[in-house]
């Protein structure tokens, strides 16, 4: 246990000054996202959408403007003095203008209740780019962790390369002496050519990897940004802050509004409404002839208010009703689910920790006993002890242990990770 204690303390005192560069690099990246960026727009069109929905609360007023004709209208013929007269009650031409308001007076919070999944479906919306870019800086940190592996396998490459070429020159010296043959060497420079590939194909890993992040990132160049760094965070999340449970609470949130609707779709509606204008027609019409244009034309107006109680309408609402509480159901199974698949992650994340620790700490012993071997090995070479081939596993095992080792620090910073995303931290806020 002091072993594993003091194992994290270590990587807790490098991570203030080593997170720093990772940080910057994933919110480079969720910011110049086109996903992201395409996501959130649906929070502006939620702006919009509740600000429509909130007009209905609001008057309306028109203007209106109109002509109809009537054929036939209502006519009365009455004899005077042996003359006919003949009085018609309505024009056949009718003109009309007018302003017109109306009101939403009282509608029992049905309105106020679809503002309300508005704004729900808006914070759903959020929770689901907060998911997406969730999971977008822990693929930024896998690789970038990847990246960091690779150079640290490369640097142990290169050393390897290094000690061969040094083996290379001694044998070429002695051939030159006549103390070796020329067989003696040609094991050894295919030895440097092998180990020259493997550092091609390694720095060809790096820079597709490199290329991957600069393109997410919107960077031209990130290799300066990417620094050593050993993964290790004393915060601690819980399951219920993870971004998947936060957006299917969200989404169970929008059912439960769709329900409080659905509940209130029998409730009446009042409104009123008022009008004010001109049109023709006060005065009736005598033998055909038009009265006067301001004699005819007068003011009108109309105040009035209107009750709306819906009585059947297909049993739309109670559907409606029944299938939000079908969704809420799918997301409390799923719920269910995420917790349960969440608590296990966590789990055997923590429980494959200590084991890489464990086997950290073997691993380093393991290197130093490798390396007295191969001074123990170069020393016998050179008093002429043991062969060329002897001293070559002995440097491919101390070559190995390196690499082992590397490979082991990498799985710690990916299992951290994987600790960190179970437990729903944002490692890049911190």
């Amino acid at each position: 246990m002091k072993k594993i204690a003091l194992f994290t303390l270590l990587a807790l005192s490098a991570q203030a000054q080593t997170n720093k560069e990772l940080n910057t690099l994933v919110q480079q990246a969720l910011t110049y996202s086109p996903i992201l960026k395409a996501q959130k727009t649906q929070l502006q069109a939620g702006e919009i959408k509740t600000q429509i929905q909130s007009s209905y609360a609001k008057p309306v007023v028109a203007y209106e403007a109109g002509i109809t004709r009537v054929d036939p209208v209502s006519k009365v013929t009455f004899a005077t003095g042996g003359v006919p007269s003949v009085l018609q009650f309505q024009p056949n031409m009718n003109y009309n203008t007018n302003f017109v308001a109306s009101q939403t007076l009282y509608d029992w919070g049905k309105n106020k209740s679809t503002i309300d999944k508005i704004l729900l479906e808006t914070r759903l919306s959020q929770t689901q780019i907060d998911q997406t870019a969730f999971g977008l800086a822990f693929q930024i940190a896998t690789v970038y962790h990847q990246i960091l592996f690779l150079q640290n396998v490369v640097t142990i490459q290169k050393a390897e390369l290094s000690r061969i070429n040094s083996h290379k020159a001694i044998v070429e010296n002695q051939i030159k002496l006549g103390e070796a043959l020329e067989l003696d060497v040609m094991g050894l420079r295919i030895r440097v050519q092998n180990q020259e590939t493997k550092i091609t194909e390694t720095e060809t890993q790096i820079d597709k990897l490199i290329d991957f992040l600069q393109t997410q990132s919107g960077q031209k160049d990130i290799k300066n940004q990417i620094k050593s760094i050993l993964q290790a965070n004393s915060s601690k999340g819980t399951i219920e802050q993870h971004p998947a449970i936060l957006s299917l609470e969200a989404e169970k949130s929008v059912f439960e509004q769709e329900i409080a609707i659905q509940s209130k779709a029998s409730t009446p509606t009042l409104a009123g409404s008022a009008s004010l204008g001109v049109r023709n027609g006060y005065l009736p019409r005598i033998n055909g002839e038009v009265p006067a244009f301001e004699d005819d034309f007068k003011l009108n107006s109309l105040v009035g208010i209107k009750l709306t109680v819906p009585i059947y309408s297909g049993k739309r609402a109670s559907m409606q009703q029944r299938l939000a509480k079908i969704q809420q159901e799918r997301i409390a199974f799923q719920k269910e689910d995420t917790q349960t698949k969440l608590a296990y992650e966590l789990r055997q994340g923590q429980a494959n920790l200590n084991l890489i620790q464990d086997k950290l700490a073997t691993q380093k012993k393991v290197i130093e006993q490798a390396k007295y071997a191969y001074q123990l090995g170069e020393a016998r070479y050179k008093e002429g002890t043991i062969k060329q081939l002897e001293l070559d596993q002995i440097q491919n095992l101390l070559e190995e242990a390196q690499l082992q080792e590397e490979n082991f620090k990498f799985q710690f910073n990916l299992q951290q990770l994987d600790l960190l995303k179970t437990q729903g931290v944002k490692f890049w806020e911190l």
